[in-house]
Protein backbone atom coordinates (compact mmCIF):
# COMPACT_ATOMS: atom_id res chain seq x y z
CA UNK A 1 0.00 0.00 0.00
CA UNK A 2 1.22 3.48 -0.83
CA UNK A 3 1.62 5.60 2.29
CA UNK A 4 0.96 8.95 0.63
CA UNK A 5 -2.64 8.11 -0.29
CA UNK A 6 -4.65 10.92 1.34
CA UNK A 7 -7.82 8.89 1.88
CA UNK A 8 -8.30 5.23 2.60
CA UNK A 9 -11.76 3.71 2.66
CA UNK A 10 -13.26 0.41 3.69
CA UNK A 11 -16.72 -1.00 4.24
CA UNK A 12 -17.57 -2.06 7.80
CA UNK A 13 -20.39 -4.46 8.66
CA UNK A 14 -21.50 -4.50 5.03
CA UNK A 15 -23.02 -1.01 4.94
CA UNK A 16 -20.88 1.51 6.84
CA UNK A 17 -18.29 3.40 4.84
CA UNK A 18 -15.19 4.26 6.90
CA UNK A 19 -12.81 6.84 5.45
CA UNK A 20 -9.44 7.41 7.09
CA UNK A 21 -8.05 10.85 6.32
CA UNK A 22 -4.27 10.64 6.06
CA UNK A 23 -3.55 14.34 6.16
CA UNK A 24 -5.15 17.74 6.30
CA UNK A 25 -8.55 18.66 4.91
CA UNK A 26 -7.85 21.94 3.15
CA UNK A 27 -8.32 23.69 -0.19
CA UNK A 28 -5.83 21.32 -1.83
CA UNK A 29 -7.20 18.00 -0.55
CA UNK A 30 -10.93 18.74 -0.20
CA UNK A 31 -11.81 18.49 -3.94
CA UNK A 32 -10.38 14.96 -4.12
CA UNK A 33 -12.06 14.08 -0.81
CA UNK A 34 -15.40 15.23 -2.25
CA UNK A 35 -14.85 13.28 -5.50
CA UNK A 36 -14.20 10.10 -3.57
CA UNK A 37 -17.19 10.74 -1.31
CA UNK A 38 -19.44 11.29 -4.32
CA UNK A 39 -18.40 7.92 -5.75
CA UNK A 40 -19.48 6.26 -2.50
CA UNK A 41 -22.70 8.29 -2.29
CA UNK A 42 -23.52 7.29 -5.87
CA UNK A 43 -23.01 3.66 -4.80
CA UNK A 44 -25.71 4.14 -2.16
CA UNK A 45 -23.67 4.51 1.01
CA UNK A 46 -25.53 6.59 3.58
CA UNK A 47 -23.70 5.62 6.79
CA UNK A 48 -20.26 7.20 6.84
CA UNK A 49 -17.51 7.47 9.44
CA UNK A 50 -14.61 9.82 8.82
CA UNK A 51 -11.59 8.83 10.90
CA UNK A 52 -9.57 11.99 11.58
CA UNK A 53 -6.74 10.55 13.69
CA UNK A 54 -4.08 11.70 11.18
CA UNK A 55 -5.62 15.09 10.39
CA UNK A 56 -3.59 17.98 11.76
CA UNK A 57 -5.42 20.87 10.09
CA UNK A 58 -8.84 21.67 8.69
CA UNK A 59 -9.57 24.78 6.65
CA UNK A 60 -12.87 26.56 6.09
CA UNK A 61 -13.15 24.63 2.81
CA UNK A 62 -12.83 21.34 4.70
CA UNK A 63 -15.36 22.47 7.30
CA UNK A 64 -17.78 23.43 4.53
CA UNK A 65 -17.35 20.02 2.95
CA UNK A 66 -18.23 18.24 6.21
CA UNK A 67 -21.32 20.41 6.76
CA UNK A 68 -22.46 19.83 3.16
CA UNK A 69 -21.91 16.08 3.54
CA UNK A 70 -24.01 16.02 6.71
CA UNK A 71 -26.84 17.86 4.91
CA UNK A 72 -26.69 15.58 1.84
CA UNK A 73 -26.78 12.45 3.96
CA UNK A 74 -29.60 13.79 6.16
CA UNK A 75 -31.76 14.28 3.05
CA UNK A 76 -31.18 10.59 2.20
CA UNK A 77 -31.85 9.38 5.73
CA UNK A 78 -28.17 8.79 6.40
CA UNK A 79 -25.54 10.26 8.68
CA UNK A 80 -21.86 11.07 8.96
CA UNK A 81 -19.87 10.54 12.14
CA UNK A 82 -16.40 11.86 12.86
CA UNK A 83 -13.89 9.86 14.86
CA UNK A 84 -10.58 10.50 16.63
CA UNK A 85 -10.43 14.27 16.15
CA UNK A 86 -7.53 15.67 18.13
CA UNK A 87 -5.79 18.86 19.15
CA UNK A 88 -6.06 21.92 16.93
CA UNK A 89 -8.69 20.37 14.65
CA UNK A 90 -11.02 19.79 17.59
CA UNK A 91 -10.36 23.32 18.82
CA UNK A 92 -11.38 24.71 15.42
CA UNK A 93 -14.56 22.62 15.34
CA UNK A 94 -15.45 23.81 18.84
CA UNK A 95 -14.72 27.43 17.92
CA UNK A 96 -17.22 27.31 15.05
CA UNK A 97 -19.57 25.16 17.17
CA UNK A 98 -19.53 22.20 14.81
CA UNK A 99 -19.02 19.94 17.80
CA UNK A 100 -22.74 20.65 18.43
CA UNK A 101 -23.78 19.88 14.83
CA UNK A 102 -21.63 16.87 13.98
CA UNK A 103 -21.55 13.50 15.74
CA UNK A 104 -18.01 13.14 17.10
CA UNK A 105 -16.60 9.97 18.71
CA UNK A 106 -13.32 9.12 20.41
CA UNK A 107 -12.32 6.51 17.84
CA UNK A 108 -13.53 4.58 14.82
CA UNK A 109 -14.88 1.67 16.88
CA UNK A 110 -17.06 3.90 19.08
CA UNK A 111 -18.40 5.60 15.96
CA UNK A 112 -19.15 2.20 14.39
CA UNK A 113 -20.93 0.98 17.52
CA UNK A 114 -23.08 4.13 17.61
CA UNK A 115 -24.88 2.92 14.50
CA UNK A 116 -26.18 0.04 16.64
CA UNK A 117 -27.61 1.87 19.64
CA UNK A 118 -30.39 -0.72 19.73
CA UNK A 119 -27.90 -3.49 20.56
CA UNK A 120 -27.91 -5.17 17.15
CA UNK A 121 -24.16 -4.73 16.54
CA UNK A 122 -23.16 -7.46 14.04
CA UNK A 123 -19.50 -6.98 14.98
CA UNK A 124 -20.01 -7.65 18.69
CA UNK A 125 -18.90 -10.96 20.13
CA UNK A 126 -21.71 -12.98 21.62
CA UNK A 127 -21.12 -13.58 25.33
Amino acid sequence: MVSDIPFQSEILDGDILAIVLRGDLDSTSTPEFERQLQTHLDAGHSKIIIDCRYMGFISSVGIGSLVALKARLARKGGTVKLAAIQGPVMQVLRLVRLDKLLDIYGDLEFARQSFYADGTDPGADGV
